[in-house]
């Protein structure tokens, strides 16, 4: 293939089309290589790293360089090295982007999300594998004469995690209250 280009001469009033648009071009551009290891296979390269453990047939060139070329979302180098040690290159500028339907539903940002706040506890004395129960103490209680404790929970209660957590072991029925500083 030669790429070879033909300067023609034009009005200095008259911009041309590429002058008219702003264009932002990245100081290095992002580069596909297509090396041939075979007559119908290719490793491809993005940035000096393997695409993909297996090479690709010439039949998926088309639509990986295009996907790639659109997720690169700004002009990309694409080169194809050949067996016969010939070499195609070439810029290739990514589509513009589809204008947004009216009837589109809206674009709504998703809610923000907080990175949690963590407390840990630990405890000693569990069989190893056990399940251990977290449970927050939300209220404490007094048993009756008879030894009998109650507690009533309101369903539409807000918990809040306020004064104290129990770890409790299922098998060894090992108990530890902590406080939450």
């Amino acid at each position: 293939m030669n790429l070879r280009r033909r300067l023609r001469a034009r009005k200095p009033d008259t911009p041309t089309f590429s002058e008219s648009l702003p264009r932002v071009v990245p100081a290095v551009l992002p580069q596909i290589l297509l090396e041939a290891v075979s007559d119908t296979s290719l490793v491809v390269t993005v940035n000096g790293d393997k695409l993909a453990a297996t090479p690709i047939t010439r039949s998926e060139i088309a639509a990986t360089v295009t996907e790639l070329v659109a997720r690169f979302a700004t002009r990309t180098r694409v080169e194809v090295r050949e067996l016969d040690g010939s070499i195609r290159a070439d810029i290739l500028t990514p589509p513009a982007p589809q204008p947004r339907s009216p009837f589109a539903p809206p674009e709504t940002a998703g809610a923000p999300v907080s990175v949690p706040s963590l407390l840990e506890f630990t405890a000693e004395g569990f069989v190893p594998g056990e399940d251990v129960a977290v449970a927050i103490v939300l209220r404490h209680s007094s048993a009756d004469h008879t030894g009998n404790a109650r507690a009533l929970i309101d369903q539409g209660e807000k918990f809040t995690v306020r004064d104290e957590i129990v770890l409790l072991g299922r098998i060894s029925g090992t108990t530890s209250v902590q406080t939450i500083d």
